[in-house]
């Protein structure tokens, strides 16, 4: 995924399902109830492992 603005901070609750998610070198795997977060200004993936993975993301601009 193409990074955001600079200062971009990511935050991401899993709601069903599984996903990889991350900055590119250091993706983690997230299970429903898992929370992370990251930094959205540098490159960065969401890539739902399973079908109806389901999310909750909110992008912070500082």
């Amino acid at each position: 995924m193409k990074s955001h603005q600079r200062g971009t901070t990511e935050h991401v609750v899993l709601i069903g399902g599984q996903a990889r998610v991350g900055p590119s070198d250091a993706a983690v795997v997230l299970e429903p109830g898992d929370y992370l977060s990251y930094a959205g200004d540098a490159a960065h993936v969401f890539e739902a492992l399973l079908p109806g993975t389901s999310a909750v993301m909110v992008s912070e601009l500082r």
